[in-house]
C-alpha cells in the first residue's frame, strides 16, 4: 500500500487538525470540478483514501501496525467523503454565483438610481430657475456671496464627472472598434442619443420654465422682484449644478444609511 502520510503531505506524528487541513488543500488542488488535469481524478481518490484512513484513529492505528488497511472498510468511506467533497465544492461555487450576482445587481441599481437622480434634478432645477427668474445674489453678504460661488463651483465639476461617468457607464460609440459586442450588449444606449437626450431636455426645461414664467410674469415679480432677461440666462447656468449637487449628496447619504 502507498505511503499515506506522503500522499498528504504530513509526517507520522500529525494531528488531526494537521492532517485535516493537508486534505482541504490537495482537495482544493486535485478535485475533478477543479482540475481538468486526467491524473487529478486518480490522485484525487488517492487523497480521499489516505485522509478517510488517517483520519480515523482505528484505521490509522492498523495502517501504522500493519502498514495496510481493510479495502472494504476505506472504500465506502472515500466515496462518501468524494460525494461530500462535491457536494460542498457546488454548493461553494452555487453561493459565489449567488452572492456575484446580487452585488452586481445593487452596484447597477445604485448606479440607475444616481443616473436618474442628476439628469432629473438637472431637468427640473432648470425648469424652476427658468421659471422664476430669481437673482443670483439677493444677498449682500460677502460671506454667502463666496459660499455661493464655491458651490457653483464644486457644482460644476460634479455635473461634468457625473454625466462622464454615466455616459460611460450606460453609452457605447458604434464607430469604436475597441468596443466588444459583450460590452455593446451592456451599454444600451448610443453616445449621440444620450447626448440628445441631455441636451434635448435640458432645452425643453429651458424653454417650457421661460413660456410659463412669462404666462404668470405677475405672479413670480410679486415674489421674486423684476430681473432682466441677463439676470435670467445666468441665474439658468448658476443655480441647477448647484442643485444637481445638493440632491445627489443628499442621495448618496441615503444610500449610506440604508447599507448600515
Amino acid at each position: 500500500m502507498a505511503n499515506l502520510y506522503a500522499i498528504l503531505g504530513v509526517n507520522r506524528t500529525a494531528t488531526s487538525n494537521e492532517i485535516k487541513s493537508a486534505y482541504r488543500r490537495l482537495a482544493r488542488q486535485y478535485h475533478p470540478d477543479v482540475n481538468s488535469d486526467p491524473s487529478a481524478t486518480t490522485r484525487f481518490s488517492q487523497i480521499s483514501q489516505a485522509y478517510q484512513t488517517l483520519i480515523d484513529p482505528e484505521r490509522r492505528k492498523m495502517y501504522d501496525s500493519t502498514g495496510n488497511v481493510s479495502v472494504s472498510a476505506v472504500r465506502p468511506a472515500s466515496s462518501t467523503a468524494a460525494r461530500a467533497a462535491r457536494r460542498a465544492y457546488y454548493q461553494a461555487r452555487a453561493d459565489r454565483i449567488v452572492n456575484e450576482w446580487l452585488e452586481r445587481e445593487r452596484e447597477e441599481t445604485r448606479m440607475r438610481g444616481k443616473a436618474v437622480y442628476t439628469t432629473v434634478t438637472l431637468f427640473i432645477s432648470t425648469f424652476m430657475v427658468a421659471m422664476t427668474k430669481p437673482s443670483i445674489f439677493e444677498t449682500t453678504s460677502v460671506f454667502w456671496r463666496i459660499a455661493l460661488l464655491a458651490l457653483f463651483g464644486i457644482g460644476v465639476w460634479h455635473l461634468v464627472t457625473s454625466l462622464k461617468k454615466h455616459f460611460d457607464h450606460y453609452t457605447y460609440k458604434p464607430g469604436r472598434i475597441s468596443i466588444t459586442r459583450q460590452s455593446k450588449q451592456n451599454k444600451q444606449f448610443k453616445r449621440s442619443v444620450a447626448w440628445a437626450f441631455v441636451i434635448g431636455g435640458y432645452l425643453l426645461s429651458l424653454g417650457t420654465g421661460m413660456l410659463i414664467g412669462m404666462l404668470t410674469e405677475d405672479f413670480s415679480t410679486q415674489f421674486f422682484g423684476e430681473n432682466t432677461l441677463m439676470d435670467a440666462f445666468i441665474a439658468v447656468l448658476f443655480y441647477p449644478p448647484i442643485a444637481v449637487l445638493i440632491v445627489d449628496m443628499m442621495y448618496l447619504i441615503n444610500l449610506h444609511f440604508e447599507e448600515l
